[in-house]
């Protein structure tokens, strides 16, 4: 080591006094077996698998936004490549944020937008919970339609009102 670098390692410089001062963080909770301490930095994505209750069914606080545009994508169109998804997630978020460009729809699917519109989020927030919500439809229809055809193959008749229900759930399905 040459002597302007060992001067430098064992040099006492206000940065390097001051940063020796620095009083260690302890935390008020205890740590326990029961009680495992969790720190979050401000960069960590707040995530609910221990806390469903607080976040809601099945969406955790830190659902980005390119997370839910790709499943609005997959809901939309299956497994096709991002470049045929773009036009139809525009179109979608479209009916609930007429403004929205498809450049910023690649951008925010992408991953590239540093900030997110509040009509941009909840135009992101509303395709996807109608789009949610239909395919929940038209799988109950098929569950309805599944057990009409199963109850008439064990003899029990259905009533015109019940006939009547699973028909025009069946429509539902077919649209």
């Amino acid at each position: 080591m040459t002597a302007l670098a060992l001067d430098f390692v064992s040099s006492t410089s206000p940065s390097q006094v001051h940063a020796k001062r620095v009083p260690v963080l302890v935390s008020k909770v205890p740590e326990t077996l029961t009680n495992p301490l969790e720190s979050l930095s401000s960069n960590d994505n707040f995530a609910c698998s221990s806390q469903e209750q607080l976040c809601g069914e099945g969406l955790s606080a830190g659902t980005s936004p390119q997370a839910m545009l790709r499943e609005l994508g997959d809901l939309i169109a299956g497994r096709q490549p991002a470049k045929v998804l773009y036009p139809l997630i525009a179109t979608d978020l479209r009916r609930f944020s007429p403004d929205i460009s498809l450049r910023r729809v690649r951008s925010i699917f992408n991953g590239e937008v540093s900030r997110l519109w509040d009509d941009e989020a909840m135009a992101i927030r509303m395709a996807l919970s109608h789009r949610r919500n239909a395919k929940a439809r038209r799988e109950f229809a098929r569950a309805a339609a599944e057990m009409a055809k199963k109850l008439a193959e064990q003899g029990v008749p259905l009533s015109d009102d019940q006939h009547q229900v699973v028909q025009s759930l069946s429509a539902e399905v077919r649209v």
